[in-house]
């Protein structure tokens, strides 16, 4: 039995050492995570701004394929096919024939010429030309009996042919670069939003990590006033004893405690879900953000730095109006000629006949020279989007403007309450220690003490939610006057 028992109180010891480590690891890993190491982690879980990065991606891969016009294809062409009939070619030779037939004629009048001519006795003139004009007109009667449509009949039912090829665009008009520059212009356009997107991000993971700076500061608030209770509790009992106090007024304690312990409760359920959604837009593990202790403190913005045309929104514009101008260029540019160089090796062949391969090398030429006007109508519909795009920068430069001005004064105004607030603090503990203090000298009841504890108390809390309000909008202002970045985050 006591074996067992030394054993168990090993085992005890074992966890809880194990626990401490535990617990020292992960309170280590949290003080290692600044605000800027919270964006990061965000911004590279966040499946939204990977979804557009692929997207970025994808238009600079249409840049490239633009580009790949020019580089050569080379591929292979085959066939096969079975005929069903006997394939037969005729074709008119009458012209031929008759060509034939009159060189025949001018042939026999040479020869006969040739034997008057030749100087042989008379005897062997009379004997040679019957011989000539026989042979000749035998050789033309078999022509004359040659029919005028002649035609051959080729039993192969089975044909067959491959085309090896090598194409390359020499000249596309100048289009190919153009949409390649505009594919180009489109992904910076798209970047520019995803820039926007990681603002957003960036303002959004601020606000929740201040959050969690609000409800440990807002627990400090509470622990000091149960502090202030529970002196007013012992107070309370022993002025009891001497009839300075009421079962009413330490009645009075005990709601004001419970009062404590309820918001207690809310405050840490509502860390919980902070924290929650801190862990789902960084992946960073609940145990370990569950113990990161920011401060909170005013943020003050120079507002030297400010650029409004660093606005993503407009650098998206700006870039978008650039891809429609180099569409609309290259609309412009389909009515140049295209060319194209090009060689082949064709051969083919069938059951019977089979034909040598035949390479052949060129240059071919494309010119639409009239398309029915569908190429002027695109060329007008791209040059009115480039107008819409800059009217609709326009417009977002006015908007921005204004925002920025109203950023700005939402920062100065929200900066300018955190001083109130914090005046506002200073008179309630004034007024509370003058309240004590007249509790004590029986000048003032327990109840009427509670409502001052309970009232600065709420301007306590009052003054962190105005320095939390107040770093949000200075985020905001930041990201309004375009100088919103990682390296402008106070931790």
């Amino acid at each position: 039995m006591l074996t067992t028992s030394i054993n168990s109180w090993k085992y005890l010891l074992i966890s809880i050492f194990g626990l401490s480590a535990s617990l020292s690891y992960a309170q280590e890993d949290a003080l290692k995570i600044t605000r800027k190491e919270l964006i990061h982690q965000a911004i590279e879980n966040s499946h939204s701004l990977k979804i557009k990065r692929n997207e970025v991606s994808a238009s600079q891969l249409d840049r490239q394929r633009a580009l790949y016009t020019y580089i050569p294809k080379v591929g292979v062409k085959a066939g096969y096919a079975h005929l069903l009939n006997d394939l037969t070619i005729s074709r008119d030779i009458s012209t031929e024939k008759n060509s034939l037939l009159h060189g025949l004629e001018q042939s026999k009048q040479q020869s006969l010429s040739n034997l008057m001519n030749s100087g042989m006795p008379p005897e062997m003139i009379a004997i040679g030309t019957p011989l000539i004009e026989g042979v000749y007109n035998n050789v033309s009667g078999m022509v004359n009996q040659v029919p005028n449509n002649a035609s051959i009949t080729l039993e192969d039912n089975n044909l067959w042919f491959y085309d090896a090829y090598v194409e390359m665009v020499i000249f596309s008009g100048l289009q190919a670069p153009t949409y390649a520059k505009a594919a180009a212009s489109k992904a910076e356009a798209q970047m520019a939003m995803v820039e926007k997107e990681e603002h957003q991000l960036i303002i959004e993971v601020l606000d929740y990590y201040d959050k969690i700076a609000v409800v440990n500061q807002s627990l400090k608030v509470l622990e000091e006033s149960q502090k202030r209770l529970d002196k007013q509790k012992e107070f309370g009992v022993k002025a009891k004893e001497v009839g300075l106090a009421t079962e009413y007024d330490l009645n009075k304690i005990r709601i004001a405690e419970k009062d404590i312990k309820a918001k207690r409760i809310e405050l840490e359920s509502s860390k919980q879900l902070v924290i929650q959604k801190l862990h789902q837009l960084t992946g960073i593990e609940k145990s370990t953000l569950a113990q990161i202790n920011p401060s909170l403190d005013l943020w003050m913005v120079d507002d030297k730095e400010i650029n409004l045309q660093n606005r993503a929104e407009l650098k998206a514009l700006g870039s978008s109006i650039e891809a429609l101008e180099y569409k609309h260029k290259a609309e412009q540019y389909g009515a140049l000629p295209k060319a194209k160089a090009f060689a082949h090796v064709i051969q083919g062949g069938s059951n019977l006949t089979n034909v040598d391969p035949v390479p052949f090398v060129g240059v071919g030429v494309q010119w639409e020279i009239f398309d029915g006007l569908q190429r002027k109508r695109e060329v007008q519909k791209s040059a009115l989007q480039v107008e819409s795009m800059k009217e609709k920068r326009a417009y977002a430069e006015e908007l921005i403007s204004l925002e920025f001005e109203k950023k700005k004064m939402e920062w100065e105004v929200s900066t300018q309450l955190v001083t109130v607030a914090e005046e506002k603090v200073e008179d309630a503990k004034e007024g509370l220690r003058i309240k004590a203090e007249e509790v004590k000298n029986g000048l003032a009841d327990i109840p009427e003490l509670l409502k001052e504890i309970s009232d600065y108390e709420m301007l306590q809390l009052d003054y962190i939610q105005k320095i939390a309000s107040q770093r949000h909008e200075a985020v905001a202002f930041l990201d309004a006057m375009g100088a919103l970045t990682i390296e402008h985050i106070q931790n």
